[in-house]
């Protein structure tokens, strides 16, 4: 994993002569260096509450004005992890200063600790219309392991219980206001697209007999969303009419050709009228619905 080593001058020259082929990228912040590389013994050279420390004493030490726009107000211990706004709490760094320090905050908890101390790490290069925050030079692979690293512990975080919506459902007013949110709406071509070209070339696992097993009890009897629902009349009717009288594009068509040429169905013999039957359409017309049962 790519680590952050961010040291003093005399610290930094006894590193570089245990591991001179790793160190990458070297840029000077104030009196520290940072240097990423990756050492396999990293972690017993390195103190990272201890170099913390000597960033935060090192600022401390100097004059430094919040009304200078190079300084960054920094809360020592942060207030995820219980820290207040207590001027004894707080302390002036540098942009780069303040980032080499969120990036060592992550390396000193475990943990849900862990967890918040990355979320403020990733946070660092947040930019929108009101905010444009630092323009340290970060590599896509350090970027990319924060951004996994936090990803799978968020989505950790939000399985079962550790969801807000766990266990609840949504009211019949809330519904209603759902449904007429989306009644009539029509998806736009640009939305269309974007999922055809998401699809396009995928391929899916196949389905274990377990999996299917477990979906099919999933949606037998009561847990059928649709179980117990009588279609009115009316609402019959209102599909008839929609749905008659619709031709299939010859696009349509030639692809559904395209799909099923050279494969072959798989049949089921009918006891009853001694037909093989393609497995899809055997249910509604064989079986216990065949015409020629005794």
């Amino acid at each position: 994993m790519l680590l952050l080593t961010c040291l003093s001058h005399k610290t930094t020259q006894t590193l570089l002569k245990i591991a001179p082929s790793g160190a990458i990228f070297l840029t000077f912040v104030s009196s520290y260096v940072i240097i990423y590389n990756e050492p396999t013994n990293i972690n017993t050279i390195m103190n990272y509450k201890r170099i913390y420390n000597e960033i935060i004493e090192n600022a401390q030490s100097q004059c430094r004005h919040r009304t200078a726009y190079w300084t960054d107000c920094h809360h020592i211990n942060p207030r995820s992890l219980g820290g207040d706004d207590d001027p004894g709490n707080l302390v002036l760094l540098t942009p780069r200063e303040h980032f080499v320090c969120h990036w060592l905050l992550t390396k000193m908890h475990d943990g849900q600790a862990h967890h918040k101390m990355l979320n403020a790490l990733r946070m660092m290069k947040a930019e929108n219309k009101y905010q444009n925050r630092y323009k340290t030079k970060i590599t896509a692979r350090v970027y990319e392991n924060i951004r996994y690293e936090y990803s799978k512990l968020q989505s950790k975080k939000m399985l079962g219980e550790g969801n807000s919506f766990y266990g609840k459902t949504h009211t019949e007013k809330a519904k209603q206001k759902i449904s007429e949110a989306n009644k009539g709406r029509e998806q736009p071509d640009s939305e269309k697209a974007k999922q055809v070209a998401a699809q396009t070339g995928r391929k899916r696992a196949e389905f274990s007999d377990e999996w299917k097993a477990n979906l099919s009890k999933a949606s037998s009897g009561k847990n059928n969303s649709r179980y117990g629902v009588v279609v009115s009349e009316e609402t019959k009717r209102k599909i008839g009419d929609k749905i008659r009288g619709t031709k299939q594009s010859a696009e349509t068509i030639a692809k559904k050709i395209a799909a099923s040429t050279g494969t072959t169905r798989k049949k089921k013999l009918c006891p009853h009228c001694g037909r093989d039957i393609a497995v899809n359409t055997y249910p509604r017309w064989h079986g216990d619905n065949c015409k020629q049962q005794t």
